[in-house]
């Protein structure tokens, strides 16, 4: 009799050990489909050097509106001087003859 209980202990826990296993095997599929949705080595390089790219050209862009900005605001915020009005004329009046 002591067998038959040793038996029904093993076999116990063999039915939770083959249980454990399956929950294993669908934690490690829910796992593997997750990292199938990972981004990649290659994928975050590409993503470097897209956003590098839109760095750079977003930093041209604001230096040329910028300058474009500076350049219209120098050119026209300073009211132009009016032209000099014309010297007035010198008039020399000679001494009457005798």
């Amino acid at each position: 009799m002591d067998l038959d209980l040793r038996l029904a202990k093993i076999e116990s826990r063999l039915d939770k050990l083959e249980e454990f296993a399956v929950e294993t095997r669908e934690r490690l599929a829910k796992i593997e489909a997750r990292l199938e949705q990972m981004a990649t080595k290659a994928d975050l390089a590409e993503l470097s050097a897209t956003l590098v790219k839109w760095i750079v050209g977003m930093a041209v862009g604001m230096s040329v509106a910028a300058v474009t900005v500076m350049t219209f605001v120098l050119n026209n915020a300073v009211p132009k001087a009016a032209p000099a009005p014309p010297p007035a004329p010198i008039v020399i009046q000679m001494p009457p003859y005798r």
